[in-house]
This record gives structure tokens, sequence and C-alpha cells, in this order.
């Protein structure tokens, strides 16, 4: 395995601001990556622009994420399971508890092809990891459901309750999200980056990472040996989706600072970095209540009856098969395509030529389930 990228030690996170996007400080900011108001707007208008040319995948030169040992094998055919039920878009999605957690046990059974549900989960997860599911509670949220139905998955693969964590950015969207939270260390955990206060939860070293430059959640930092991306299937006004990658802008500090130029690439530099792509298992994405324009925020008259997940151990190619399921719902309704609406979501071609999955929608085997 590579020597971990080194980090620009003695910068410190500072600030308090309510959307948790703290800034940096005098040299930090500078060498942070962080852009000021007017760059920032001015590569919002340059978005249209075509893809950069991929910088190093990680701070060193010539370093790449960890092999995950459930990553995809090269020359195999990456698979995408596409599982759907009608009755899913019909009342609230936690009456369809059971009907989630059969849905997801058969997408992972054929993601896998295992004989059961059980084997399909240990087939990703072993009884001693601890496990973080990076839920997304901005706008249109993750449904504490699906969540629940990830739990069972691990609980059945053997992991320990008490080694599980549900997290996103703050305490206070978590709640109004529906999720019951959990500080103690009894069961599973349920809490925000910023549980205690504004500004607590992030590590205070600066890491770099391609051309961004962040405090990460010590969530990541700590103790984790596998992450699920449960993701919303929505569209973003900037990035063109927000998808499993664009869900880990929830993981950093500074995310405002990293939208220019459709979010690329630095969507693929913070998924890069050591805390997240080696620990990736799986995305999860959850289209039980969709979302095909207005987001990363609630816009119900955009609201699409998708009913249903997008799962994949390689996240590159869940990004991309849900990106394309999105254009063609945009198509049937009328609606400008994402590169005729000036964002393209570019980060994922990033992504995928920097090898960190596979983002050719012609080597991707979907499968319905």
């Amino acid at each position: 395995m590579s020597p971990p990228p080194a980090r620009r030690r003695g910068h410190r996170c500072t600030g308090d601001r309510e959307k948790g996007e703290y800034m940096l400080s005098g040299r930090e900011h500078a060498a942070s990556g962080c852009r000021t108001r007017r760059e920032f707007l001015y590569q919002i208008g340059a978005a249209t622009a075509g893809l950069v040319a991929a910088p190093r995948l990680l701070a060193e030169p010539g370093e790449a994420p960890a092999a995950r040992p459930d990553a995809p094998v090269p020359g195999k055919a990456t698979r995408v399971i596409i599982a759907r039920d009608e009755t899913l878009t019909k009342g609230s999605v936690d009456e369809h508890a059971e009907l989630l957690r059969k849905l997801l046990d058969a997408a992972l059974q054929r993601l896998t092809d295992a004989p059961d549900a059980a084997t399909a989960w240990r087939s990703f997860f072993k009884a001693g990891d601890r496990v973080a599911l990076k839920v997304n509670t901005l706008g249109l949220s993750t449904q504490p459901a699906v969540a629940d139905a990830i739990v069972a998955g691990l609980c059945a693969a053997g992991v320990r309750p008490e080694n599980i964590i549900i997290w996103d950015r703050f305490d206070r969207e978590l709640a109004a999200a529906g999720f019951k939270l959990n500080q103690s260390t009894d069961g599973v955990q349920c809490r925000g980056t910023d549980a205690e206060r504004i500004g607590s939860g992030y590590a205070e070293e600066v890491e770099k990472s391609g051309e961004i430059g962040s405090c990460f959640s010590r969530i990541l930092t700590g103790p984790v040996d596998a992450i699920i991306s449960v993701p919303v299937f929505k569209d973003h006004g900037l990035a063109g989706v927000s998808l499993g990658m664009k869900n880990f802008y929830g993981a950093i500090h500074n995310p405002n600072k990293y939208h220019g130029n459709n979010c690329d690439p630095f969507v693929a530099d913070v998924v890069a970095h050591r805390y997240i792509a080696p620990k990736w298992r799986l995305t999860i994405c959850d289209g039980t209540r969709a979302q095909v324009q207005g987001g990363p925020g609630r816009s119900p008259q955009h609201a699409w009856s998708f009913g249903g997940l997008i799962i994949s151990n390689d996240f590159v190619a869940a990004d991309a098969v849900g990106a394309d399921l999105l254009e063609q719902e945009r198509h049937a309704r009328g609606l400008k395509s994402l590169a005729e609406d000036r964002r393209p979501p570019k980060h994922i071609a990033t992504a995928g030529a920097r090898g960190l999955g596979q983002s050719d929608l012609n080597r991707i085997e979907r499968i319905e389930v």
C-alpha cells in the first residue's frame, strides 16, 4: 500500500458559519485552494468549459488510493443494480420498511451473485468492521427507512450495531429529515459532524488532495473501516447531479470553495482522498423520492416518483448510471439536458479518467431487479 499523502501541518480551520463552511486565514487560505467570492462567481460563469486536465490523484505524485478488497475486478463487467418497485411511490417510505429490506437484499445478491442475502452482505463487510453511512439531509433528504434497511443488512453480515454510524453535517438537519439522533455508544449511532457546536467536528489540519485543501469530518478521520454513501437521487444547480460522489462535499469544512467549473475536478479530488476512496464499499442511492430539477434544495414541482434504489460497489459507475437515468427523465419532461443547462456533470468523467471507477456507460452492466 502506498504511504498516505503528506498533510499540510499547522493550518487551522476557523469560523462558525451556520452552513458549516469555514474559512482559513492568511497563508493557509492561499495554500488550501480557497476562492474569494469574486473568483467563485467568475468560476460559475465559466462553468460550461470542457473537462480540465486531470491533476494527480492525491497530494503526492504517483500515489493512488489503496485498492479495496471488494473493488471491481479489471476486465470484469462493472455492475450497477437498479432496484425499483412502484409500491415505494405510494404513501410514506416508512410504510414500506420490509419491502425496502427485501429489495435491497435482492439487489446485493444480484450484484454479487451470492446464494443468499447474508452472504452478499458479507462479501463487502466483516463482523469487526466499523461502518459509516453518509446520508444527505440537505433539501430532499435520504429516507430514514433506507438507512434502516442498510443497517439490517450490515447486522446480517455480523457488524455490531454499536459499530455503525449514520451521519451528515448537522444534528438539526438529521433530526429534521426524520432520523433519530443517538450520540451514545449503545446501538447504532446517529449524529452530525457538528453535533456539539458549529465548527466543532472537523479535524484541525488541512488535508490536500488534488486542487482541494480542506479539513475533514472527524467521523471520517476517526476509526472507520468502511463507508457507504447513501445520497438522494437528485439534480444539482451547479454540478448537474448530486449523487454518491457529490455527497462527500458534506464531509469537508469548506465546500463553498469548490463549486466553480461545475464542481470539477473538485468532487473527484475530495473522494480520491485516503479518508474516502479506499474505504468506500458501496453506493446505495435513495431514489424512493427523486428530483429532476431545482436541486439540491427541495423543489416539489420537479419531484420524480422513481421508487427505487441504485446500488453498486463502483461509486463512479453508480453516479454515471444515475446521471444518465436523470437525463432520460429530463428529456421525457421536455427539460433541457444538463449540458444545455450549462451544468454538465463533468466530475463523473474526471473520476473515471483517474481510475477511481468506470464512467463509460458502454462498459457498465445495468441490471434491474
